[in-house]
């Protein structure tokens, strides 16, 4: 739970909002599954920034948007033909599909900024950065926010009580109220902080109450969204490489460059040979007058490869082409990329973002232990179709079972990642 979530639950709370968490985590879902080739909440992909559309159009012409987009700028909408012409008249797919509550539980989704992931309950909670453990917890918040509500009810019940003893001291001892009132109004110029003057307990309580929701606040959505995530990390590589082109525009598989993800622990990054296979003919001489492309050209240098001529270089010591790691889990938790692509058919999108349409590739997921449990938790394993899991799924049919979720099959098991 972040501090979004603690928001849309206050707002829902005080404001009466009709939709729940359950709703805006089947947003997500949908969100997740049909919007993200396309879309992104901050940031323009294919489609605008999602970020405020609800600001931008209404509920009742969003719905209609997106089921069905081409019938809106058929019928002349004036909202809708200017965006179809902004994005040089690209389809939108249609998605006659949804009902309208799916969409507004979508467009709730976006609302609160992508922050929210749905678990197995069918409540909420981050879809980034949650740990039950340490010092940054959802717990501790609780704490600290009960903890505040107490000092305020104490601060209205002493309140309340030193009014009472203060009226009954008046009543016996008028002359001294008397002069407590004159006191009051001879230095009420000078004195600035009544309330520790006349109530120092009281006004001590109310600072502590204030400062312990705002550092509470603050600390907590500090620990969750910033140590040690990296979401969003995108390092300049040595070459410009752009898998928009490779991947979205070629259609090459992932597993050409990424040989390995099927095979072992480590999606292994290409050689240079492997690039070479393509570029020793691909050298987008078009584009730069003649010219070998410079960022093919780095291939080139570091194979030893002489482009003029079509041959290596005899006697060439290659050099290797340092690419960043963008993706990197702690030393202690065990990943391997063979269990998720090859058994559990688990699509690259599904951990990378839409890979195929980034220029520049950058880190979509938090990759923070939550964020894992959640998918383990909603994930279910295709047993039907996969003969690794030939006896389970027998056991599942002898129970009378559709299906069991990773979790289920023992996906949060902290020796599987933590052995």
């Amino acid at each position: 739970m972040k501090l979004n979530k603690l928001l849309f639950l206050l707002g829902s709370l005080f404001l009466g909002a009709k939709l729940t968490m359950a709703d805006v985590a089947e947003g997500e879902k949908l969100f997740n599954a049909n919007c993200t080739s396309c879309h992104a909440i901050n940031d323009k992909v294919v489609g605008p920034a999602l970020k405020d559309v609800d600001k931008r159009h209404n509920e009742a012409w969003l719905i209609k948007w997106i089921k069905n987009s081409q019938a809106l700028v058929k019928s002349g909408d004036a909202e809708a033909l200017k965006i179809y012409n902004e994005y040089n008249q690209s389809v939108m797919t249609a998605f006659p599909q949804f009902s309208d509550e799916q969409v507004k539980s979508i467009l709730a989704y976006v609302k609160t900024g992508g922050a929210v992931a749905t678990v197995d309950n069918g409540t909420a909670s981050t879809g980034s950065a949650k740990t039950e453990e340490g010092f940054y917890s959802e717990g501790l918040l609780v704490g600290l926010l009960i903890f505040a509500v107490v000092l305020l009810i104490i601060i209205f019940i002493l309140l309340k009580i030193r009014k009472v003893i203060g009226k009954i001291h008046d009543e016996k001892y008028p002359e001294e109220a008397d002069e407590k009132k004159i006191h009051w109004k001879q230095n009420k110029k000078s004195t600035r902080f009544k309330l520790f003057v006349k109530h120092p307990v009281v006004g001590t309580l109310a600072v502590g109450a204030l400062l312990t929701v705002v550092l509470g606040l603050y600390g907590y959505d500090y620990g969750q969204t910033k140590v040690g995530v990296q979401k969003g990390y995108a390092p300049v590589q040595p070459i410009n490489y752009s898998h928009e082109l490779h991947a979205g525009k070629y259609k090459i598989n992932c597993q050409y460059c990424h040989s390995s993800a099927d095979k072992g622990k480590q999606a292994s990054i290409p050689s240079a040979s492997t690039c070479m296979n393509c570029h020793a003919y691909v050298k987008a001489k078009a584009k730069y007058n003649g010219n070998v492309s410079p960022e093919i050209q780095k291939i080139y240098n570091a194979v030893g490869y002489d482009a003029k001529n079509g041959t290596y270089i005899a006697g060439f010591k290659q050099q290797p082409i340092k690419w960043v790691r963008i993706h990197n889990l702690p030393d202690h938790a065990y990943f391997n990329h063979a269990q998720h692509v090859k058994i559990g058919k688990v699509e690259c999108q599904a951990c990378h973002g839409p890979i195929e349409t980034m220029k520049v590739v950058s880190q979509q997921r938090s990759l923070q232990m939550g964020w894992c449990i959640n998918c383990h938790r909603e994930a279910k394993v295709d047993v039907a179709n996969n003969d690794y899991y030939e006896k389970l799924h027998k056991d599942l049919k002898a129970s009378n079972k559709d299906f069991i979720t990773v979790a289920q099959n023992g996906g949060l098991e902290c020796a599987k990642c933590h052995y």
